[in-house]
């Protein structure tokens, strides 16, 4: 009876063992489970993905008097200066208060608001009938001034769809932007910050606060630019397409970086690299030779080799 009570306790620690055999003695002895892909063409991109603020040149109208409101111009249309907008008529008491809903807006707006009773353009530009109120304070002048936790209260939310029939005295009816020349600021990591320093279309790179503010200048126009106070952007520094290898799979032997590409007798081998770019997970690496600092020419991986992602 003993016997027949151990073997159980045998037949574990025999199981165990073999486990233990398939999982780590099989693999090494036979190369199985070893971990590789393919290297392939592809696109390797560097970017920073983040929210950018629009800074523009750009004046909202408030009603000189209230009543029945006629728009003569569509949104997004290019006016010349002293094109009529719109007009207000039938009339409206003088004492009638200010919608709500144009408070916060006309606050922030203060000075900078131009009252009109022609309801035409000062200058030309875009006609938009959104607002935020930051069209006086978030200018080209100032947009230097602020970081991040200023821009961060600046949000989406406050734009105002100033569409409606009729108006009050001294609310906001329209806008006209600047369409020739705008900004975005973004807001990137610092170590990032070299990789804008030198590019065209830049108008600023600064350190702040453990991140790096980059204001991009641009004339570029797309439909609604003129009510869109924030959005998420991708900023592109480098693009192109080549021979792709993962991060993870590049090693050093003796100051050369490289790969380990399987041969044919099945084992892996180490081959030198050039290495064009690099983003966080991939690198565009020279396609079959490249020529070394000393000018000899080197043979490297090519496309379809397979390399052993995990060398170290």
């Amino acid at each position: 009876m003993k016997k027949i009570r151990k073997r159980p306790i045998i037949l574990f620690f025999i199981a165990v063992i073999a486990l233990y055999v398939i999982i780590y003695i099989v693999p090494k002895v036979t190369g199985a489970l070893v971990s590789s892909y393919t290297a392939t063409y592809g696109e390797l991109k560097i970017c920073d993905e983040t929210d950018g603020w629009l800074v523009r040149n750009e004046q909202v109208y408030t009603a000189g008097s209230g009543g029945s409101i006629n728009r003569y111009i569509k949104a997004d249309t290019l006016i010349r200066k002293g094109t009529s907008v719109m007009e207000i008529s039938g009339g409206s008491g003088e004492d009638d208060e200010v919608d709500s809903a144009y408070t916060e807006l006309l606050s922030r707006l203060g000075s900078s608001a131009v009252e009109t009773e022609n309801y035409t353009a000062e200058e030309g530009g875009i006609v938009c009938y959104y607002a935020d109120g930051y069209e006086g304070k978030l200018t080209p002048e100032t947009m230097e001034k602020g970081g991040l936790s200023y821009y961060s209260k600046v949000t989406q939310d406050a734009v105002t769809d100033l569409k409606r029939d009729t108006a009050v005295k001294g609310e906001p009816l329209f806008k006209i932007v600047d369409r020739t020349r705008w900004y975005l600021v973004c807001f990137v990591e610092e170590r990032s910050a070299e990789r804008y320093e030198d590019r065209m279309d830049v108008k600023s790179v600064e350190k702040m606060d453990g991140k790096a503010r980059i204001i991009l200048e641009t004339d570029y126009y797309y439909s609604g630019f003129a009510r869109t106070r924030t959005a998420k952007v991708s900023l592109i520094t480098y693009e192109n397409r080549g021979l792709i290898v993962e991060n993870g799979s590049i090693t050093e032997e003796k100051g050369q970086k490289g790969v380990y590409v399987k041969v044919r007798s099945g084992n892996f081998v180490f081959v030198p690299i050039e290495i064009y770019k690099s983003n966080e997970e991939y690198s565009l690496v020279a396609d079959g030779t490249y020529y070394d600092d000393k000018g000899e020419l080197i043979s490297t991986v090519e496309i379809y080799d397979e390399v052993l992602r995990d060398p170290n």
